[in-house]
């Protein structure tokens, strides 16, 4: 019976779009992962990793998972599904900006990929 409840408890928690992550910058927590988010070797990047973080996790998490290449650097969001994932309703306004920027450079061809996001997770905003 306790298993059961787990299960549904757990279940339920993953298919809302709740996280335990707060509002930071990226780059406030490189120390405190002891990430430097650059000059990484290819290491078999997951493209089911990367739509897991980006409609459930942070925006941190996610580039962080970009800049490691364990998500893949050219897979698309779905902009509609994004906008209500933690990764985008946490981020700071400058953020959100460069994102929507992002997406919208895309011009419905690949839309917000993991390039731009991580160039708007790490501060860059190129976009």
């Amino acid at each position: 019976m306790v298993v059961l409840v787990t299960t549904m408890l757990f279940a339920v928690l993953f298919s809302t779009h709740f996280t335990f992550a707060k509002k930071v910058e990226c780059a406030d927590t490189f120390t405190d992962m002891d990430w430097d988010p650059k000059n990484h070797e290819p290491n078999n990047p997951s493209s089911k990793e990367f739509e897991l973080l980006a409609y459930h996790g942070s925006l941190c998490e996610l580039t962080k998972c970009i800049d490691h290449e364990e998500c893949t650097n050219r897979d698309a969001v779905d902009w509609e599904k994004f906008k209500s994932s933690p990764a985008y309703e946490l981020s700071y306004d400058e953020q959100k900006k460069c994102l929507e920027t992002g997406h919208d450079d895309g011009n419905g061809k690949d839309g917000l990929v993991g390039y731009e996001i991580l160039s708007c997770g790490i501060g860059e905003n190129r976009y």
